[in-house]
């Protein structure tokens, strides 16, 4: 067998060796990127020959050289990172598989595991190279986020509202003085909402009117105007609970004077299961609490990312609405994904195509807000392979610089 042989087996492994060192090169460049995926070099030899055209020994066994080393694949380790909070509402980490899904600025879907997201200029939620993140938003006539939809790109309006909803349940919890004289009296003002979401006032007034019994009245100031519904009587028993009426007053065709809807409120004297709001007892006629469901128009405060990749907004009067969802990928085999930089991934063939749908359904992980994964990357286990493939390096240059010399000393037989 020739020397050349040997020359270019070890030609192959420094060949080889470089490229492990480039990986791990890159691996370690990354330490610091958000959802960065290392990877690993793996070898494998290349077809053997055998020896001047003999192949076995005369006990049959082969007798085979080989002819170097070759890069047998780069795979990438999916493997999950730790996470980092960031205080970010819009910072999201997937906790165990999948990808977000992304739509570049030239309209090609790629995935990621990077979720370090902002709020573009059109309120567009976008990662760091400006790809749209898709999900599906929140339906503005329905009011819900409907996951049946086509994939869209989220958009989060910073001057998004939430209507105003006018009271239709109010709540008193009273206890009217037993040792109260007939005639005394008692007044609860209890802030209500119109339609559109205007505070207004309703007073309700208990006077005693006789044993164990008080009428009450409600009254709203004029302009405005209640219906029927608005006065009764309250009757209680012998040790103090409420025994009529059975059911809820309903305050009817309530007129604010002002051009909103005339509407009704019911008074929840009796809770739904039928314990009951006031109380005759022998201490000071008070008001203990106060509530009411009504609520006016509302802007948007602060965001927040739940497990289900559900976005919601907390508004300035107190409701939290889901405004919209992110979407979550899988793959058959991710390490056929193709990497196209900027923390990107696209399908291909080999890693076949992305099964999209909710977090924390079908094998998709769940999603951390105010959080970020981490570089996978272990540097100690790194620095170790930086080890082998530099000595490999070297191990391979001896050869080169070995067989020279020996070719040297051929060329050197003749003088």
């Amino acid at each position: 067998m020739s020397l050349y042989s040997a020359f270019y087996s070890s030609l192959s492994g420094l060949s080889t060796n470089a490229n492990a060192l480039n990986v791990i090169g890159n691996n370690l460049s990354n330490i610091n990127t958000v959802g960065f995926k290392g990877s690993a070099t793996t070898f494998r030899d290349i077809f053997s020959t055998s020896l001047g055209g003999i192949s076995t020994q005369g006990n049959g066994n082969p007798i085979q050289f080989g002819l170097g080393v070759q890069v047998n694949g780069v795979s990438q380790d999916f493997s999950q990172s730790s996470f980092q909070s960031t205080g970010n509402a819009l910072d999201m980490a997937i906790q165990g598989n999948g990808f977000f899904t992304l739509q570049t600025v030239d309209g090609r879907q790629v995935f990621s595991r990077a979720g370090n997201f902002t709020r573009n200029s059109g309120g567009y939620l976008v990662a760091s190279d400006g790809s749209n993140v898709m999900g599906w938003n929140r339906d503005p006539v329905t009011g819900n986020v409907n996951t049946s939809a086509a994939l869209a790109p989220i958009r989060i309006d910073a001057g998004t509202t939430a209507s105003a909803f006018a009271t239709q349940n109010i709540r008193l919890g009273i206890n009217l003085n037993s040792a109260a004289a007939i005639g005394d009296t008692l007044t609860t003002p209890i802030q209500a909402y119109d339609s559109q979401g205007n505070p207004q006032n309703i007073i309700v007034t208990y006077t005693k009117t006789g044993a164990n019994t008080w009428s009450y009245a409600a009254s709203v100031t004029a302009p405005a105007t209640i219906g029927a519904g608005a006065t009764g009587t309250l009757t209680f028993s012998s040790s103090g609970n409420l025994t009529s009426p059975t059911t809820n007053p309903v305050f009817s065709n309530i007129n604010w004077g002002n051009g909103t809807a005339a509407q009704n409120i019911t008074w929840d004297v009796l809770n739904a299961d039928g314990s009951p709001n006031l109380t005759q007892f022998a201490a000071s006629s008070s008001t203990n609490s106060t509530f009411q469901d009504g609520y006016g128009a509302g802007t948007l405060r602060d965001l927040s990312v739940d497990q289900n990749g559900i976005i919601s907004g907390t508004f300035t009067n107190g409701q939290v609405i889901s405004l919209a969802q992110v979407s979550l990928a899988t793959f058959n085999n991710d390490n056929g994904l193709v990497q196209t930089g900027n923390n990107h991934w696209g399908q291909s063939l080999a890693s076949g195509s992305p099964t999209i749908g909710l977090a924390n359904q079908g094998g998709r992980g769940g999603v951390l807000g105010s959080n970020l994964e981490l570089s996978n990357v272990d540097m100690a286990g790194e620095f170790t392979k930086l080890i082998l493939s530099q000595r490999g390096y070297q191990a391979n240059s001896r050869v080169v610089t070995t067989t020279d010399q020996l070719l040297q000393e051929t060329l050197n037989l003749k003088q």
